[in-house]
């Protein structure tokens, strides 16, 4: 059968020599069980200068209003974000058609994606935050630990902002019914790039996150190259000026925020809510034992269902409303059978010319699963509908989307590469490719654990389907392997998953080196750099555009640690300790700069600091106490047994804000604390492993040497 899509639309106006959306087209309705790739929602825009957006347009999501708009005074940006109970629906592969499960989630605005917030440097953006969920007593709002699911706070994940007051302060508690102000003073010398911003109250992020509480925030940038000088050996530019072909046409670009939603739907019970899930092997409970029976299969390994409700067996829209059933193992992204969504949608298809070079921005806004990204040609060309739950989609997927890897060198047929511009918003020195030509037959891979981004460049040669595909990766290198004896967890070794179909027609076939082809593109498309400046592009060099290069060594103090694990109870710990909000485990000076030494016992975690990125210095191969880097920086690891890259050969000398601390390896990071003071949190990304206890307070002080750290004055009894 072949899908019949619908062709993303550029809306295009001109402003300030940028494109800017307008009204489009809607596009055309797509035959039963097929879904169009949907953009992520975007806010009424009112009043003032908007700026450039080269996202791809398409219909806004069926059902998602959201209750607010952005104005734009000058340099303030102001937004209503609306955190509400919304009813919409998730379509499903397993149903007939892939019809939709109705599902009653915490959203923003109503959407199953978070409407995205565009803002430049040394703009003011003030989020008005209105929390309309209900307001009913919680008795696990006075503890510490998984709970208080309708109070909310805002996290503006990688922004280099004040942590303090109503900035991206995460220690705040916005109450059921509440409002709340926010504002964030972007400096002006913040680089551009992809962001996004999350649901944070302890206890309640990842109930709120896996409801859809996460969108997209973008720092639009328009500063063009300048020579260095001496007083200003690397000036600030932004690589969406070089973005364009050579009339000046911006690359078009489009938003993925893949989003593990792993909503239930339990028995109507108001006597016991929340507590028995649907599955095809009956309810699952916190009684379901976790081994199956022989020749069964118990409802804790099941998939999950949403029958019909009937007056005899009462079922409720999908949710997500027990941490214990639906977030907190190892396993159950595994078991549970839902599929990563693309802003909200489910296996959705797009269409793209051949020979166009996009800028393709993703965002892992899931809880606790790696995707691991792929671009493949399909093996079967007429666009084949996938039907069933991720677990029995299993063998079609890898016969439609095969990535076999072939003899040493050679690459696996038909994988696209992936040129990785930028990394966790921020962009890179040099641009790495993903699944080009390399060593010891490895076929390459773009692991994206919850809470990185990456911004790479693609580009089809030819007509036919390809698959985005989120592939199968080794165990010891995706979130939640589970550790010795507590099963595989994650994406299973032997579970890929179709994320969406890419139809490639019309457009200019390429029949060359893609690789060659981009960088030639960059070279062409921008006559007027200097020289060397120029030829860099040809050979990936995008120094110029990074926004920072190498951090000095630290000069004070001694390395700071954090050694992730999780001992009996469960507790789930930083340092041998879980999370105390009373607390302060760490005290540093601001303007400072301390290494990390970061190491994971039992099963991996994903460690995560606010405010202040950090420069990956160095990854340890603790069995033989030596870097995985050579003295130039290459990767001198061998492929593993499935010919996929390890996923720290990407990072040597990179900056990030969130970085994957795989078991058996110490992974050395560089962090200067810039600019501003204030408690915030350190703490790891799989988030119900933060609920859980897996966090710690920083606090950054004027001077870590005087009185309390030289805030305040001498007998002052207030709190400051």
């Amino acid at each position: 059968m072949r899908v019949t899509s619908v062709q993303i639309v550029i809306a295009a106006a001109v402003l300030a020599g940028c494109s800017q959306p307008t009204a489009t087209t809607p596009p055309a309705k797509l035959p039963a069980g097929y879904h169009a790739f949907q953009a992520p929602p975007r806010f009424t825009e009112t009043g003032g200068t908007q700026p450039a957006s080269l996202e791809l347009k398409t219909a806004a999501q069926p059902g998602c209003q959201p209750d607010g708009e952005v104005s734009r005074n000058g340099n303030i940006v102001t937004v209503s974000l609306k955190v509400m109970l919304a009813k919409f629906g998730m379509n499903n592969p397993a149903n007939p058609g892939g019809a939709d499960d109705q599902v009653i989630l915490r959203s923003y605005g109503g959407c199953k994606a978070g409407p995205v917030i565009e803002v430049r440097p040394g703009n003011t953006l003030r989020v008005n935050l209105n929390n309309t969920l209900a307001a009913q007593p919680d008795p696990s709002c006075n503890i510490a630990g998984p709970g208080c699911f309708n109070t909310v706070n805002l996290h503006t994940h990688g922004l280099h902002v004040s942590p303090a007051g109503n900035s991206d302060n995460v220690l705040l508690n916005i109450a059921p019914q509440t409002k709340f102000p926010y504002e964030y003073n972007i400096p002006e010398d913040h680089p551009s790039g992809t962001f996004w911003y999350h649901a944070h109250r302890h206890g309640s992020t990842a109930a709120q996150v896996a409801s859809g509480e996460s969108g997209v925030l973008l720092i639009r940038g328009n500063r063009p190259y300048t020579p260095p000088t001496p007083v200003n050996p690397h000036p600030i530019a932004d690589i969406d000026t070089i973005l364009h072909d050579a009339a000046g046409k911006p690359m078009k670009a489009q938003l993925f925020l893949l989003q593990q939603i792993p909503y239930a739907c339990f028995v109507d019970d108001p006597k016991a809510p929340w507590q028995q899930i649907y599955t095809t092997a009956g309810l699952y409970n916190a009684k379901s034992p976790g081994t199956n029976p022989p020749g069964g299969i118990s409802p804790a390994n099941a998939p999950w269902i949403c029958p019909p409700s009937t007056p005899a067996a009462p079922v409720t829209a999908g949710a997500v409303e027990n941490f214990g059933l639906q977030l907190n193992s190892a396993t159950i992204w595994d078991t549970n059978g839902r599929f990563t969504s693309v802003n909200g949608v489910v296996q959705p298809t797009a269409i793209i010319p051949a020979g166009e070079i996009q800028r393709w921005r993703f965002i892992h806004a899931g809880i606790h699963d790696t995707i691991n990204l792929q671009i493949v040609r399909s093996a079967v060309q007429t666009g084949e509908q996938l039907t069933g739950n991720r677990q029995q989609q299993r063998a079609a997927v890898k016969n439609l989307c095969p990535t076999t890897p072939g003899p040493s060198g050679i690459v696996a047929p038909g994988l696209i590469p992936q040129f990785e511009i930028a990394a966790d918003g921020l962009t890179r020195t040099k641009i790495r490719t993903y699944s080009g030509p390399a060593v010891s037959g490895s076929i390459g891979s773009n692991y994206m654990q919850p809470g990185y981004r990456s911004d790479v460049l693609v580009v089809f040669p030819s007509d036919g389907y390809y698959c985005l595909l989120n592939q199968a990766a080794p165990a010891s290198e995706r979130a939640n392997n589970g550790g010795a004896g507590q099963g595989p967890g994650g994406q299973g070794p032997s579970q890929p998953q179709l994320l969406a179909y890419i139809k490639v027609e019309g457009g200019q076939p390429v029949t060359g080196d893609l690789e060659t082809y981009l960088r030639q593109a960059l070279y062409d498309g921008n006559p007027t750099l200097p020289a060397p400046v120029r030829d860099g592009l040809k050979a990936g060099d995008t120094t110029p555009w990074a926004p920072f290069t190498e951090l000095a060594p630290p000069t004070l103090g001694h390395d700071q640690v954090a050694s992730f694990k999780i001992v009996a109870g469960p507790k789930f710990q930083i340092n041998d300790l879980s999370y105390d909000p009373g607390r302060v485990d760490f005290t540093r000076q601001v303007n400072t700069t301390d290494d990390w030494l970061l190491t994971s016992t039992g099963e991996p975690h994903i460690f995560h600091i606010h405010v202040n990125p950090f420069e990956v210095v160095d990854v340890i191969d603790q069995s033989t106490n030596k870097s995985i880097f050579d003295a130039n920086g290459k990767c001198i690891l061998p492929p593993d047994k499935e010919g996929l890259v390890n996923q720290y050969c990407s990072m040597y000398h990179t900056f990030r804000d969130t970085v994957f601390v795989e078991n058996g390896f110490q992974v050395r990071v560089r962090t200067h604390y810039d600019r501003y003071i204030g408690e915030f949190v350190i703490h790891c990304h799989i988030l119900d492993h933060e609920d859980g206890g897996m966090m710690l307070n920083i606090n950054i002080v004027p001077d870590a040497s005087a009185p309390n750290g030289g805030i305040g004055m001498p007998g002052m009894k207030h709190g400051h």
